[in-house]
């Protein structure tokens, strides 16, 4: 037998595979796809201090490989997640984890959306979204060595939970940006976010995203989501999240090689929701051939 745990967080995870933000919703949406409480965790849909409309339709469209999007976090907002969703999420995950992913236009949105949350039930941290590249912005805080130690230092200020901070690939050295994370007390960062794009119909010349650009996820982008995953897990002595086209055990393995214990799974489940437990077998047949007894032992062990 071959043991998935994952020691993270200051909390044991049953396995490394977390749903991404964004891509399952608020756990509910998946429930009858995916037996939810046999992952590791999932990370919710973005919650903002108000409710959010999103931007313009469409939203979404394949590239060739991978998928470009532009939401612009649409969310029921706090009240409403407080209220609605997370009654749920604490009902139904009992062995999974639940981080709540928070955004906000400035500082003072997410230590609102924190200090609102604080003292509920049902999950066990925070995924700060300081990267968003759809949304007017939305990657400021990431790309701004002062602004995301402000960011930081706020929420460190307003929680004990255990934070982590979304990163973005739009840095030369996304392991400074995680080294400041760790500095102002954050206690893990996700790597990572999408990178921006433009898909243009040139047929009628005009962009196929409403709101002209957006994210570019999936395949395409998994080298340099291991690149910066190990980028940063070398500079930084806590957890490394990796994110970024993974669509099965040998993609999520090139993650947790580079250094990450957990990884976030997102863009294939738009493909085939299976992909989360077909992922998980294949690492229990990747132990079982190579001999490794616990998933844990090859974390950063990339032999280069």
């Amino acid at each position: 037998m071959v043991d998935l745990g994952q020691t993270v967080l200051g909390v044991e995870f049953q396995n490394p595979i977390l749903l991404a933000s964004g891509c399952c919703g608020y756990g509910e949406e998946y429930a009858g796809l995916i037996a939810l409480d046999e992952l590791g965790g999932l990370v919710t849909k973005a919650v903002t201090r108000e409710p959010r409309i999103g931007n313009p339709p469409p939203r979404v469209s394949e590239t060739p490989a991978g998928m470009i999007n532009a939401i612009g976090l649409a969310n029921v907002g706090l009240e409403r997640f407080r209220r609605e969703k997370l009654p749920w999420l604490r009902e139904n995950l009992r062995r999974a984890y639940v981080l709540v992913n928070v955004a906000g236009w400035t500082v003072e949105d997410f230590v609102h959306v924190v200090r609102g949350l604080d003292d509920a039930e049902g999950f066990l941290a925070y995924e700060l979204d300081a990267s968003c590249p759809n949304v007017e912005r939305g990657a400021e805080f990431a790309t701004d060595e002062a602004l995301l130690g402000q960011l930081v230092r706020s929420v460190r200020a307003a929680t004990q939970r255990p934070i982590v901070v979304k990163l973005s690939p739009q840095v030369p050295d996304i392991g400074r940006f995680a080294e400041i994370c760790e500095t102002e007390g954050a206690d893990g960062v996700s790597t990572i976010n999408t990178f921006p794009g433009l898909l243009i119909d040139v047929e009628r010349r005009r962009p196929i995203i409403g709101n002209v650009t957006g994210g570019i996820s999936g395949p395409a982008i998994r080298p340099m989501g291991v690149y910066a995953t190990w980028c940063a897990a070398r500079r930084v002595r806590i957890p490394v999240i990796g994110i970024g086209g993974i669509s099965g055990a040998a993609d999520a393995l090139e993650y947790m090689l580079a250094g990450a214990p957990l990884v976030q799974i997102g863009t294939a489940l738009f493909v085939d929701p299976e992909v989360v437990c077909q992922t998980l077998e294949g690492l229990r047949a990747y132990g079982e051939r190579h001999g490794v007894h616990r998933l844990a032992d090859l974390v950063g062990a990339l032999e280069a």
